[in-house]
């Protein structure tokens, strides 16, 4: 459930804001999908696109075709492309090419704006406290079990890093980098690296400053936790892993303003 949920975001945000999954849809030319026909048939084109660039690698740099080439390959008019490169540049998959001729050229997602583009829609959609630490402790619990069978000595002086720099944040929400995002990138595992990243975000946007006694508690479960992973002790990572998220709910250590709104989920 929570997998499908945070997996919308993709068809549902553009640069504009938060659209219809359907207004991206993969509808044909000449189809009747709802929407008008010319941002139908935009979709289309960017949907074979990226089709095309996923198939080729994700050859970041590569010219794909001048705007002439890409009229003529999928017999659309002028507009229709445009609002297909709209389409791909939104989604950070290519860009306009500009120049004699113009074009498209393959780009690279940015990390941060897709945790960006995921944080306001879960923010959109509204969601419950213990449905981020439901997720948040099925990812990190998979991840500290495999980061103790493995990790190397690079791994172990980032996450020693990121604990020591906690004794230095004047507040623990401006933290980006923490134990927790560390461990989603050591563990090698790009979808739970994203997401563990997603939570962590939404986590500092909507947490509640803790109170120094708090900090200190927070600060041994972390030294704890790593300790446990550089140990190899799978068992007592994971199990330290389960605490620490179990208090933070319990606590009730985020300040969630809007719960979840079914009607909203409805439109993916």
């Amino acid at each position: 459930m929570y997998r499908k949920r945070i997996q919308g975001w993709f068809d549902n945000v553009d640069r504009a804001g938060i659209v219809r999954a359907d207004d991206h849809g993969a509808a044909t030319p000449g189809t009747d999908a709802a929407g008008p026909p010319n941002r139908t048939r935009a979709a289309w084109v960017a949907r074979q696109i990226e089709a095309d660039i996923i198939a080729r690698g994700w050859p970041v740099g590569e010219a794909l075709g001048s705007e002439a080439q890409l009229i003529e390959r999928f017999g659309v008019g002028r507009p229709v492309l445009r609002e297909a490169f709209r389409i791909l540049e939104s989604r950070w998959v290519a860009k306009p090419r500009p120049g004699p001729g113009g074009g498209l050229v393959v780009t690279a997602p940015r990390r941060s704006s897709v945790r960006d583009v995921a944080r306001l829609f879960l923010d959109y959609v509204g969601f419950a406290d213990d449905d981020l630490y439901s997720v948040w402790e099925i990812l990190e619990v998979a991840a500290v079990a495999q980061l103790a069978m493995r990790i190397d000595d690079e791994g172990i002086a980032a996450l020693r890093a990121a604990v020591r720099v906690e004794e230095d944040v004047a507040d623990l929400r401006e933290q980006i980098v923490t134990v927790h995002t560390e461990i989603g990138r050591l563990v090698g595992n790009p979808f739970i690296e994203l997401f563990l990243y997603i939570v962590s975000d939404l986590s500092r946007v909507h947490g509640v400053d803790p109170t120094d006694e708090q900090r200190r508690w927070l600060h041994t479960r972390h030294v704890e936790l790593v300790e446990a992973i550089v140990a190899g002790d799978v068992l007592g990572a994971q199990r330290l892993t389960r605490r620490l998220l179990s208090a933070l709910a319990r606590s009730r250590s985020l300040n969630v303003v809007r719960p979840p709104d079914p009607g909203r989920r409805q439109q993916d």
